[in-house]
């Protein structure tokens, strides 16, 4: 019988007879490829913390964003007064709540000192709601933070909140990113609902929890923190101070939305159960596929003092400065901030003809 003559596979960099391939020569360094994105992209959460109006609460969040390597967290329940914003050598917070004596509810982010220079837009809405406008590649990126109120509370304050919501994401633009991300206090339990809610979700559905479903359902958003296989230490949010070994009290109520066409850019969503802030709630944290863009300013304009020194144009600015103090007494809810105050003097300043 004749001996069979085993040939090895030709190597992919050589011709089928064994002869080597020319290759056409390329411009020196030229990209053959695609430019693969191997950023580590931005990590975001939220997180409830039970109150920042604690001496020392402040640091101690800080340095647990550093340890969990967090760009961005999202606040409930903060329990701030009034709305503003607060820098300290690591971080800023800007924060939203209200003006009663007993402080409840406020809502609010700390944003990482590396991250800051990139955000565009703080509005605080409410001491349930707010939203940061960041400046972002290849479109914005626009996170809503809630605080949701709790069960006892009655049914119309609930519908309020999504009112507020619906109100903040008109300031989104429809192709950029948007993150609806807090405390929903609502259980949308575990299986499959079309593309909101995933298979990995925990525990039974309650009344608000359809209600946070059907506004995913209307607004096309995803809930991220149910869409990946996980232990259930790393899915429960909140854990009952009446919890034991024997007397299991786990939910998960605090969750991170996001737009269905930009679901593929979050992922690792899940809780840190580890995180120590004096709160029964765990941080839910995820890392988003993004780019943030350093803001450029517009340079600031400058006032013409000179020009004061003409009678009729110091009489117009006089003139200008009253009615706008006017405005602000007229309002049905006047600024509590005397920051936003000043704010709203300075604009008018700058806007007329002495600059």
């Amino acid at each position: 019988m004749a001996e069979v003559q085993q040939m090895m596979a030709p190597s992919p960099w050589q011709a089928f007879n064994s002869q080597g391939v020319l290759r056409i020569p390329t411009k020196k360094n030229a990209r053959t490829h695609p430019k693969v994105d191997t950023s580590p992209g931005l990590k975001l959460g939220t997180w409830n913390v039970r109150s920042l109006y604690v001496a020392g609460k402040l640091d101690n969040l800080t340095q647990e964003m550093e340890r969990c390597k967090v760009d961005i967290m999202g606040l409930s329940e903060i329990r701030w007064p009034n709305s503003g914003q607060c820098t300290t050598e690591k971080a800023t917070l800007y924060y939203s709540g209200n003006n009663q004596p007993n402080r409840f509810n406020g809502v609010g982010f700390i944003v990482n000192k590396n991250v800051n220079n990139k955000v565009k837009n703080f509005v605080a809405y409410s001491d349930r709601s707010a939203l940061l406008q960041l400046k972002a590649d290849p479109v914005d990126l626009n996170i809503i933070q809630i605080y949701a109120p709790t069960t006892d509370r009655p049914e119309n304050e609930v519908k309020q909140l999504y009112k507020e919501i619906k109100e903040l994401m008109k300031l989104v633009k429809k192709r950029e990113i948007l993150v609806v991300m807090g405390d929903f206090n609502a259980k949308v339990g575990q299986g499959r609902v079309t593309d909101v809610v995933g298979e990995y979700g925990l525990g039974e559905r309650n009344e608000r929890g359809d209600t946070l479903v059907q506004f995913c359902q209307e607004e096309k958003l995803i809930i991220a923190n149910t869409w990946f296989k996980l232990p259930p230490r790393r899915l429960y949010t909140w854990q009952s101070p009446q919890h034991t070994p024997d007397y299991v009290v786990r939910n998960q109520i605090d969750f991170l939305l996001i737009s269905q066409r930009y679901r593929n850019g979050l992922s690792g969503v899940k809780t840190y159960p580890g995180t120590d802030i004096g709160s029964d709630h765990n941080p839910v944290i995820g890392t988003l596929k993004v780019r943030l863009k350093k803001l450029r300013r517009a340079p600031r304009k400058k006032v013409d003092m000179n020009k004061l020194k003409k009678a009729e144009i110091r009489a117009e600015a006089k003139e200008e400065i009253n009615r706008e103090i006017a405005k602000i007494r007229t309002l049905p809810q006047p600024p509590d901030d005397v920051g936003k105050t000043w704010d709203r003097l300075k604009n008018a300043i700058v806007t007329l003809q002495i600059t």
